[in-house]
C-alpha cells in the first residue's frame, strides 16, 4: 500500500510551485501525494498530474469578505505585514483545519507552509507527521543573518555588522508586538486542545521539531546556527509549468526573440501584477530612453492601457513560464518574489529588483550581496532612478559575469529531489551518521 504524503500551502504560484515540485519527485519514488491549498490552484495542480485537495477560500472570496479589490488590498499588506494573516489567514482557521481533516485521514506525513497553521494545528490532532517548508531565508528571522524587513529595509545592515546579541534585542519589542496579535493562533489551539507550549507561533513555534526543508539555494542563505534543530537546505524546487500559454502569444514570443538582441524583462509574478502602479509606465519610458527592446508580462486580467504599447520593440504578454524566457533576457526587472528570484538567478542574467512588500524586500537584498544585481523600492520607482540603475547593470560587465556563475551553480542544483530524498529518510529508519550529516530524524525515532 502506497503511503500517503500530504502537502499544504497557501499563497501564489510561488507558494505552489515549490510544493508541486517536490510531489512530482514523491511521485516517482512510489509515494502517494496530495496538494491541498487554496482552490484557486485547483487547475494547475491537476494539470501537473496530482491529486487537488481544496482548502479555504479563494482570493476572490477573501476579497469579498473584506470588501477591497486587489489594490487595496496589496496597499495594506505593504503598510503592515501582519495585514496578511490578520485578513487572509486568522478568519480562516476553523475552515481550512476543517478542510484539511479529511484529506489527512491516513496520511503519513504532512509538509505545510509557514503559513499553513492550520496544517500543523490538525497535524497534531491526528498524531500525524508533519514537516515544515521554508520557502525564503527571511522566514527563519535569523540573528546571524538578519532579513531586511519591509518597514525597514536600511536595518538589516547594520544589524549584520554588530552582531546577533544587538539584532535579538532589537528583534524583542516587534516580535512580542507581533505575538499579541496572533493571538487567534493561541485562542484556536486551545479551542483544539492542544498541548500549550512557550514556543512564539510565528516565530520559533511555527517550525516542527521533525525538520525544516528551506527550499531555497543555499547562494541565497546558509544555515544559521539558530535556526530550528533538523534543518536542510536543500536548493530551489523549480516547477512552473501547469498554466496554460496562448499559442498565438507563444508564436509572437518566439518571432520577437528571434528578430533582434535580448530583451528587457519585466514581470510582477502572480501577486503583485494586480496592483502595479507605475511599474509598467516606467518600464516603457526606460526602455524607450535606453534604446532597449522589452518584454512585459502583465498577468491574466490583461492591463488594456499597457497591451496597446506592443510594438516592433515592446512585446506584451499575459504569461511565460520564466524557465524558458529569462534565459533571453538582457536583465530581468522583478518584484522580487523568492519563486522569480529563483527563476531569474538560474537563468545567469543580471537583475533589478522592485520590492513592493514582504519577503520581497530580503531577496532583493540578498541579491544585491550575491553581486547580480540592484534593487529600488517601489517608492522610488521612477523612469530616471530605473534608467540609472539599468545602465549601471549594462555598463559592468561585473554584474553579467557575476549572474552568470552564480546562474551556474543555482543551475547544478535539484531542490525537489534533495528534499524528496529528505522526507523519504523521514518515513525510514536512518543511521547515526546520515543524522550527522544533516539528514531530518526519522518518524521512527520520534
Amino acid at each position: 500500500m502506497q503511503r500517503k504524503i500530504v502537502l499544504a500551502n497557501v499563497g501564489t504560484l510561488g507558494d505552489l510551485h515549490p510544493l508541486v515540485a517536490i510531489a512530482l519527485q514523491l511521485e516517482q519514488r512510489g509515494y502517494a501525494t496530495v496538494i491541498a491549498t487554496n482552490p484557486d490552484h485547483r487547475d494547475t495542480v491537476i494539470r501537473a498530474g496530482l491529486e487537488f485537495h481544496p482548502v479555504g477560500p479563494t482570493r476572490d472570496e477573501i476579497l469579498e469578505d473584506l470588501a477591497i479589490d486587489p489594490v487595496e488590498f496589496g496597499r495594506r499588506i505593504g503598510k503592515d505585514a501582519m495585514y496578511v494573516l490578520e485578513a487572509a489567514v486568522f478568519p480562516y482557521l476553523k475552515v481550512t483545519y476543517d478542510d484539511l481533516l479529511p484529506v489527512l485521514a491516513g496520511a503519513s506525513l504532512v509538509l505545510a507552509g509557514s503559513l499553513m497553521y492550520s496544517a500543523r494545528f490538525a497535524a497534531q490532532t491526528l498524531a500525524i507527521p508533519h514537516v515544515t517548508i521554508a520557502l525564503q531565508p527571511m522566514v527563519f528571522l535569523s540573528a546571524h543573518d538578519p532579513p531586511s524587513i519591509s518597514q525597514a529595509p536600511w536595518m538589516a545592515r547594520p544589524l549584520r555588522c554588530l552582531g546577533p546579541a544587538v539584532t535579538r534585542a532589537v528583534y524583542g519589542p516587534g516580535k512580542f508586538l507581533a505575538s499579541r496579535r496572533a493571538r487567534p493562533l493561541d485562542d484556536f489551539r486551545r479551542e483544539l486542545h492542544l498541548p500549550e507550549t512557550d514556543a512564539n507561533p510565528l516565530f520559533d513555534g511555527q517550525f516542527s521539531t521533525l525538520g525544516t526543508l528551506a527550499a531555497y539555494s543555499p547562494v541565497l542563505g546558509q544555515i544559521q546556527p539558530d535556526y530550528p534543530t533538523n534543518t536542510v537546505v536543500t536548493g530551489f524546487p523549480f516547477y512552473d509549468g501547469g498554466t496554460p500559454v496562448d499559442p498565438t502569444q507563444t508564436t509572437e514570443l518566439h518571432h520577437f526573440l528571434a528578430a533582434g538582441p535580448p530583451p528587457l524583462v519585466f514581470t510582477l509574478g502572480s501577486f503583485a501584477v494586480d496592483f502595479p502602479g507605475e511599474f509598467y509606465r516606467v518600464c516603457l519610458e526606460a526602455t524607450r530612453e535606453l534604446r532597449q527592446r522589452a518584454v512585459l508580462l502583465v498577468g491574466a486580467r490583461r492591463n488594456e492601457a499597457i497591451h496597446k504599447e506592443h510594438s516592433q520593440d515592446v512585446l506584451v504578454c499575459d504569461y511565460w513560464p520564466y524557465s524558458s524566457l529569462f534565459p533571453h533576457a538582457l536583465i530581468t526587472i522583478h518584484h522580487g518574489g523568492i519563486g522569480t528570484t529563483g527563476q531569474a538567478l538560474r537563468a545567469g542574467k543580471p537583475q533589478l529588483i522592485v520590492p513592493f512588500l514582504g519577503d520581497q524586500f530580503d531577496n532583493a537584498e540578498r541579491v544585491s550581496r550575491l553581486g547580480v544585481g540592484r534593487w529600488i523600492g517601489h517608492k522610488r520607482y521612477s523612469r530616471t532612478r530605473v534608467v540609472r540603475e539599468l545602465q549601471d547593470l549594462l555598463d559592468h560587465q561585473a554584474f553579467g559575469s557575476r549572474a552568470a556563475a552564480v546562474g551556474r551553480m543555482v543551475g547544478l542544483e535539484n531542490g525537489a529531489e534533495v528534499a524528496a530524498n529528505a522526507i523519504a529518510r523521514l518515513l525510514s529508519p536512518t543511521t547515526p551518521t546520515e543524522r550527522r550529516q544533516g539528514a531530518p530524524g526519522s518518524v521512527s525515532s520520534q
